[in-house]
């Protein structure tokens, strides 16, 4: 086996839209049950621009993936536990982070766990044509040579809904 490889019988992912509440999302990240999950993705963060790590506490735990823009709407939070060279950041947008995962199965061969955490968002104002360009970016970003996570919040919400 690879020292580099992550072997264990599961990847635990945890998802959350956060809603932009700094309250919620500092007592969030440090939860103890929450500090158990190797990878948290978080749609809406709060963007505090005056930490790189969005909140101080956090990063005692996990690495941060975001990219740098105060309009940021998605994140991922990689614990600690798993080790730099387990793991790649492929892109970090504003509406979509991707990292990519090395993992071993159970017969110890490699494999590869494309994460991807994307943000559609629902205002008002957003015409079909923005909709459709998260939809469009990716399936660009979607690859055939390996196994692919989309944790998403689309804010597709259907009228039958309401009843």
């Amino acid at each position: 086996m690879n020292n580099f490889m992550i072997k264990q019988s599961f990847l635990q992912i945890l998802q959350y839209n956060i809603r932009k509440s700094l309250r919620i999302q500092e007592s969030f990240l440090i939860d103890k049950e929450v500090r158990e999950f190797n990878i948290v993705a978080i749609q809406k963060q709060n963007c505090n621009n005056n930490d790189s790590q969005s909140f101080s506490s956090a990063h005692n735990f996990f690495h941060l993936v975001k990219n740098s823009s105060s309009q940021s709407r998605t994140c991922i939070y990689v614990n600690k536990c798993l080790r730099l060279n387990q793991w790649i950041v492929e892109t970090a947008e504003s509406d979509i982070c991707l990292i990519r995962i090395l993992t071993c199965n159970t017969d110890d061969e490699t494999q590869t766990l494309r994460l991807l955490n994307v943000y559609n968002s629902c205002s008002l104002f957003t015409t079909f044509t923005e909709r459709s360009s998260i939809i469009s970016r990716l399936n660009e970003l979607l690859k055939n040579d390996c196994e692919q996570l989309i944790v998403e919040d689309f804010n597709l919400h259907h009228s039958h809904w309401e009843e």
